[in-house]
């Protein structure tokens, strides 16, 4: 199955995954599992904004109930590219790596009909988004001694945010980032179709969007 969710860069796959309450536990996450967690599931995405290239997304494994993502892109953008060599690679969510100007990872996350989240090598559960959240929700986890956190901070009441031509409800989830050059991160989620849109908030002022374009 293919299954055009986003367009969005590796670089922002990789930010989603780095994120005391009980909310964090692993049996906190129920629900069914979800078709985009599926071997064999390939997502397509642009990544113009990052400066990325031959891009793929595509999942080679699922076991216990854990998926596992295999990434990889090539970029033509330097800044970006020393960008991503600064990522903290001990708080990421699987295996992270630059080899020249291409990055190859492999993120393990647990995917349901109520929501997401990843899985670090210690068996750590930090949760991305459950679609019953509400505004002022937050996920936290620590993990290799830093604290992640996740918080919602916005959540449709219609029909309202514009993707594939229609109008869906959303989550959007803000995750202050431990990147340096990157303040925080906002993740926008349906329940129906994952991630749907992101927005990376740099120190120096700027905004890089992913999403779908109409």
């Amino acid at each position: 199955m293919k299954v055009t969710l986003f367009k969005v860069a590796i670089f922002s796959i990789a930010i989603t995954m780095f994120f005391s309450c009980s909310k964090d536990e692993p049996s906190a996450l129920e629900g069914e599992q979800s078709e985009f967690g599926e071997v064999g599931n390939e997502i397509d995405w642009i990544a113009g904004q990052f400066g990325m290239n031959d891009s793929e997304m595509t999942v080679t494994e699922l076991k216990n109930g854990v998926s596992t993502f295999t990434c990889s892109s090539t970029l033509s953008d330097e800044p970006m590219l020393e960008l991503l060599k600064m990522m903290p690679t001990n708080i990421f969510a699987g295996n992270f790596d630059i080899i020249g100007n291409t990055l190859e990872a492999e993120v393990n996350a647990k995917v349901t009909n109520e929501g997401a989240q990843v899985i670090f090598e210690d068996g750590t559960a930090l949760t991305l988004v459950k679609y019953d959240a509400e505004v002022g929700d937050i996920y936290t986890a620590k993990v290799n001694g830093v604290t992640l956190k996740n918080e919602v901070v916005g959540k449709s009441t219609e029909d309202d945010y514009l993707w594939g031509g229609i109008l869906i409800k959303v989550i959007t989830v803000k995750y202050n980032s431990h990147t340096p050059g990157v303040l925080y991160v906002e993740h926008v989620y349906n329940h129906k179709f994952g991630l749907v849109g992101l927005a990376v908030y740099f120190e120096d002022g700027s905004v890089k969007y992913a999403g779908a374009y109409c």
